[in-house]
């Protein structure tokens, strides 16, 4: 009994970090054996890439995916929420341009700008959310009007990023994040509302969905590491540490504003979880989507920054997980005295 006891916990810690294992197993292969990953890269499906099939599905399984919006229209928290994710955290990409010259490798800080201008995450978030109690319908609606309205954002901010390296026409970058994130984005949401049975599918298998998900980001990591395998060997090892630390420092600085942003706002309990939570996260799979579109002058570098972006990403889910346990505690101590 305790021996199946003790296999489900283990299938049940390797299941809840997926993503995490599967990201450490996926880069160290691509380092050691590039050569299948660079295979897989040169495929094509018609005018796509592989990679970018990858994105594809990534964000029509995301539609697919989105729970009920019912109860969302918190809308103090909702509008404080959008300005914080589009409007303020990407203005910290600046100061990691202009400061970290000369501390780390240029492309490593490059990497770490677009995951600043990045909206926020696709479903770590709305689970983390989820598991401290707050407004789940307002995390839901605020990914998806971020991830809608990031779109348009982006492709200015990226340019800003890259203009010292190579021009990016912010028009061109539009439309390829169209194709690749907003309408897969919608074709899933769509699935969901018109076919009830497509609706049932993603509620009855939302944990295989999701890994079906990460998989799809795993796929596009391995191309990206196994490209760049000459670049990220031969990196120095302080460029990396310098980009680690600046990595779990974004989120801080995030968490920080988050939290005075929603204190000032005087928000009721659920949302300003929610609102702390949500602003202070960034999404791994639209940087991998973004730096699919990017010109292949750029693209070439991807492997090499999507590596502080996957240190950013570890940074956020450590940090949030052990305060949305710590949240949720609070919450059941409350429970008894609130029933008495």
């Amino acid at each position: 009994m305790s021996t199946n006891g003790n296999a489900m916990s283990t299938k049940d810690w390797i299941l809840k970090n997926f993503l995490i294992l599967g990201l450490l197993a996926v880069i160290t292969f691509g380092l050691l054996c590039p050569a299948p990953g660079e295979a897989l890269d040169e495929i094509q499906f018609g005018t796509f890439r592989l990679p970018q099939v990858a994105v594809i599905v990534i964000f029509v399984v995301s539609g697919l995916c989105l729970d009920s919006i019912s109860e969302c229209l918190q809308y103090k928290a909702l509008a404080l929420s959008i300005f914080l994710v589009l409007g303020v955290t990407p203005l910290l990409a600046w100061p990691i341009l202009h400061f970290g010259q000369g501390y780390a490798n240029e492309t490593l800080l490059q990497g770490l700008a677009v995951f600043c201008v990045v909206p926020t995450t696709l479903s770590s978030g709305v689970t983390m959310v989820t598991q401290a109690k707050g407004n789940v319908s307002l995390a839901v609606l605020l990914t998806t009007i971020t991830n809608l309205m990031g779109v348009g954002t982006m492709p200015w901010s990226v340019s800003k990023i890259f203009a010292a390296s190579v021009e990016i026409k912010p028009s061109q970058m539009l439309f390829e994040l169209l194709w690749l994130t907003l309408v897969p984005l919608v074709v899933g949401m769509g699935l969901r509302e018109v076919f009830p049975v497509a609706k049932s599918f993603a509620k009855t298998n939302k944990k295989v969905l999701g890994l079906c998900q990460n998989s799809c980001i795993l796929l596009v990591v391995l191309l990206m590491t196994s490209s760049a395998q000459p670049q990220i060997v031969t990196t120095d090892s302080s460029d990396l540490s310098v980009a680690l630390a600046i990595a779990a420092g974004i989120h801080l600085v995030y968490r920080v504003v988050g939290y005075f942003s929603a204190t000032a706002a005087m928000l009721e309990p659920r949302e300003w979880v929610t609102v702390v939570l949500m602003s202070s996260q960034k999404s791994l799979p639209v940087c991998v989507s973004v730096m699919s579109a990017l010109p292949p002058s750029l693209r070439k570098h991807s492997g090499l920054m999507i590596v502080p972006c996957i240190m950013a990403h570890a940074s956020q889910l450590i940090i949030d997980s052990i305060l949305a346990v710590r949240w949720e505690v609070m919450e059941e101590k409350k429970a008894p005295l609130l029933g008495a």
